[in-house]
């Protein structure tokens, strides 16, 4: 006799009626009708029922033996049928999409006739039952480098491309890199390539994200993260092997790598790596990093509050940062004319490593050997940025940061955690990059933000009838750490 046979969980539906599994032995399942033991509630009659079943497992489909008893003394009930399939819809949407609890509910309610959803779990059952699934499906997350063991969902973006591009070890330091073929394409065409490590949502048994970030879409471009890297180390060796990895990413998908401008923040090794790897791409300093480096300065120095409370001493300060507009040959000079209304301690330390560099040699008629800077004019000087087609500052990448934080939600997460909002992220890229190619213009800058570039742009534009402090100054008022 053929039986019409489902399985739900650990239950068993067969022509209509639920059973409920009683024991097993190796490949042979016994099994009561869900009515057995709870006659009472389900009962007018107050009896029993007695069906059993006896199924043996073949191919991993169960087969009713002869010897099963059911005949049951009561008919079936096809709204708690339709409920567990809807249940079973439920879970395995949970677990096959990232839809919103609240999406899943809706489109499983209207699947089922009205007169069975009295018979569903409340909403707030319904969503514990998605979030216990989900959370079942999570492997644990590691501890140490040795646990980990990415799972092939998370290596796989969620249109289904190779996320994880890469593994690298070396000595004793780990390198993940990810993205996929269609971001790879796109940074390889891109102008300007910005990099940029976050600390505080990496996983404890990392020591950063590294995000490389680009513009896409030609005249209508946005900055966009194109790579994600996960580390254990910052040292130069890690990034040297983070750069050849990329090239030999690129050179698998057949692409050519060789960017032209890379903006890093200041960071001597990544600098150093990058510079070895690529020696012909020319590296720029972020503009707000060298602002964020002074005022830390500032801070360390005890400054911060005479800064606050000064306005005048606030604006010789912000000159230091102004001077990044200037041709990287007039910067020394410029100052030269500025340095004697700085204090001494933040004086010395912009000269010894931004400016002149460190003292080496000092002779008695006047003239000084230098060390070259750590980080000379050349490298953080914004002057040639327009005619680059480079933006000045780099806001975009840090108004990404801000919003990564917002999105991961917690300090130092798990490993596959991270991964998956990686994951979330590049399918958001994606989205992003359709709305640039269908041509939607860009977001507007704050009205604040064009009018302090404007007032910037006609400052720069009058230098000629400037002195050199007369415009470090003016673009100074327009500056703010």
């Amino acid at each position: 006799m053929e039986y019409k046979i489902e399985i739900f969980g650990t239950k068993l539906l067969i022509d209509n009626f639920i059973m409920i599994k009683n024991k097993n032995r190796n490949n042979k399942y016994y099994w009561e009708c869900e009515k057995r033991k709870h006659t009472k509630r389900h009962n007018s009659n107050n009896e029993y029922c007695n069906a059993r079943a006896v199924t043996i497992l073949v191919d991993g489909n169960h087969i009713v033996k002869d010897n099963s008893f059911l005949n049951h003394n009561h008919g079936p009930d096809p709204c708690r049928l339709l409920v567990k399939k809807n249940i079973k819809y439920i879970v395995s949407k949970a677990l096959s999409s990232r839809d919103k609890p609240s999406q899943i509910i809706q489109e499983a309610t209207s699947r089922i006739p009205v007169n069975s959803q009295p018979y569903m779990p409340s909403v707030e059952a319904t969503r514990k039952i998605i979030s216990r699934c989900r959370k079942h499906q999570k492997p644990p997350e590691p501890t140490s480098l040795s646990q980990i063991d990415i799972p092939l969902n998370l290596c796989k973006s969620f249109n289904g491309q190779t996320f994880l591009l890469k593994e690298s070890t070396i000595e004793s330091h780990k390198i993940y890199i990810f993205s996929t073929k269609d971001e790879i394409s796109k940074l390889v065409n891109a102008n300007y390539w910005v990099m940029d490590g976050t600390f505080k949502t990496v996983p404890s048994i990392f020591l950063q994200m590294y995000t490389i970030h680009a513009p896409v879409g030609g005249n209508n471009s946005r900055i966009l993260p194109l790579v994600y890297v996960l580390m254990t180390s910052k040292q130069q060796c890690c990034y040297e092997r983070l750069f050849e990895d990329l090239i030999s990413i690129c050179d698998g998908f057949g692409f050519d790598v060789s960017p032209k401008c890379i903006i890093t923040d200041f960071e001597k090794a990544a600098i150093n790596a990058a510079f070895k790897v690529f020696p012909e791409c020319q590296q720029k300093g972020c503009f707000f990093h060298l602002g964020q480096n002074i005022w830390r300065k500032i801070q360390s120095s005890g400054l911060a509050t005479k800064y606050g409370e000064n306005e005048e001493f606030s604006l010789q300060l912000r000159c230091m940062w102004s001077l990044a507009f200037l041709h990287p040959s007039d910067i020394p000079n410029a100052f030269d004319q500025l340095k004697d209304s700085l204090p001494y301690d933040i004086q010395n330390y912009f000269e010894e490593n931004y400016v002149h560099g460190k003292v080496r040699r000092k002779f008695r008629n006047g003239i000084v050997f230098r060390y070259e800077p750590l980080f000379p004019p050349s490298f953080w000087s914004i002057h040639f940025n327009h005619e680059n087609n480079i933006p000045r500052t780099q806001n975009k990448v840090e108004a990404w940061h801000k919003r990564w934080k917002v999105l991961v939600g917690a300090d130092h997460v798990g490993v596959y955690r991270i991964i998956e909002e990686m994951r979330k992220e590049q399918q958001h890229v994606v989205g992003q990059i359709q709305i640039i190619l269908s041509r939607q213009a860009r977001p507007k800058q704050s009205s604040k933000y064009v009018k302090r570039q404007n007032q910037i742009q006609t400052i720069l534009n009058d230098k000629e009838n400037r002195t050199t402090l007369e415009t470090i100054r003016g673009i100074a008022y327009n500056l703010h750490y």
